[in-house]
């Protein structure tokens, strides 16, 4: 028994260091460079590290890889594990890109959503991506939207929804983005350490709209998803 144990320890140790090992990808930058994006999950049980020459993301609710793909040698897709809840499952992707020797979240989102409601009912939310174009001057992204809802109980309300939306890419700002908007409205921004600030915007700004329940606003150079009672929450920083 305490021989079983020992390996125990020792494989979730192993599995531990393992996790903590950075993962290397290598891309070309916008202005054609090759350039390593380097993973390394950080000491938080939800929190990741991306780091490219000397700037660095840090994801605030990195629970691992699901998928990681190289898109038109110019981007880095992670698909990756939030936080869920009793009965809810989700993921976020984020497609990273570099130039000016600075790492940027090209887009944000939630990527999948999954609630259960028995064995038979629950929803089901997925988003695939893929980028066409030759280079900054007509990159496009495409997101392959599915969206289920099955209800034994209500069958009037099920449904299933397959759609295409498609994003352009903001060479300035280094974006993709489905539209601008005018806001001029006072928010509260929630970060990932729990504390609070104000935010007052009063301009037009560029927003990623994919339904109704999945949008993003791009604010001073960062995605931030709205919530209730005015609320942004920001799932990374730099």
């Amino acid at each position: 028994m305490k021989k079983q144990k020992l390996l125990l320890l020792f494989i979730a140790a192993c599995a531990f260091w393992n996790s903590t090992k950075a993962q290397s990808y290598t891309i070309e930058s916008l202005e054609g460079a090759k350039v390593k994006i380097h993973l390394t999950r950080t000491s938080s049980w939800y929190g990741a590290a991306i780091s490219c020459l000397a700037d660095t993301l840090f994801l605030n609710d990195y629970g691992g890889a699901k998928e990681i793909h190289v898109l038109k040698r110019k981007f880095l897709e992670i698909d990756y594990y939030t936080r869920g809840g009793s009965g809810f499952q989700c993921r976020n992707t984020v497609i990273l890109s570099v130039k000016r020797n600075k790492i940027n979240a090209s887009i944000l989102v939630t990527s999948f959503g999954k609630t259960f409601g028995g064995d038979l009912d629950g929803s089901l939310y997925s988003l695939k991506f893929n980028v066409t174009g030759d280079d900054k001057s007509n990159f496009k992204l495409i997101a392959h939207i599915y969206d289920r809802h099955k209800s034994y109980v209500n069958p009037k309300t099920s449904y299933i929804k397959n759609k295409q939306v498609i994003l352009n890419f903001d060479p300035d700002q280094n974006i993709f983005y489905s539209t601008h908007k005018k806001i001029a409205q006072s928010f509260t921004i929630d970060g990932a350490s729990g504390a609070s600030e104000k935010l007052a915007i009063n301009e037009t700004i560029p927003v990623i709209s994919l339904d109704k329940d999945t949008y993003s606003y791009y604010i001073k150079g960062a995605w931030y998803h709205p919530g209730d009672n005015d609320r942004l929450f920001k799932s990374y920083n730099k």
